[in-house]
This record gives C-alpha cells, structure tokens and sequence, in this order.
C-alpha cells in the first residue's frame, strides 16, 4: 500500500514543517505554486478539487485520493494533515 502527499505550497516554512513533523513513510509531491511549472500543476489540482488558497494539500493511498485539507477551512491545513498522517 502506497501513500502519496501532494502539498501545493507558496511559502516554503510549509514544505519544513511537513519534512520535519511526518513520522510515517511516504512519498511527498511537493509543488511550489510561485514556479512557472508550479504555478500550472498546481492551479491545475486545486482548480479540479475547488481549492483556491495555499496551502493545499491533498492523500493519496494507492492511486484514491483519501482526504483533502484546505486552507479556506480557517484551520492550518499543514497542522491537520501533518495530525492526520501521524495517526
């Protein structure tokens, strides 16, 4: 069983926080939103899952998208998810 963190960022405390606070093995897809590459991906997710704001970030175990954080939730979606994947 595979788990994937996509984590659509636009400052990078974001990305440290989520390396240094995950205790579980899994593989991390890291997007900078500020990038010209970033900024394609990355809208090109949000836009699919109605996200607008950074950061986004979204699980996936096994190719299933399993939960969604969202930073219009008025929670820090990296607290949540960092929560989420330590449980």
């Amino acid at each position: 069983m595979s788990t994937e963190a996509i984590v659509i960022y636009s400052d990078y405390k974001q990305v440290e926080k989520v390396k240094d606070e995950v205790k579980t093995s899994l593989t991390f897809n890291f997007i900078d939103i500020t990038s010209k590459k970033g900024k394609k991906d990355g809208w090109t997710i949000k836009s699919y899952w109605g996200a607008k704001l950074d950061p986004f970030i979204l699980i996936v175990k096994d190719g299933t998208p399993v939960k969604a954080f969202y930073s219009e939730d008025k929670k820090d979606p990296v607290d949540e998810a960092i929560k989420y994947l330590n449980t």
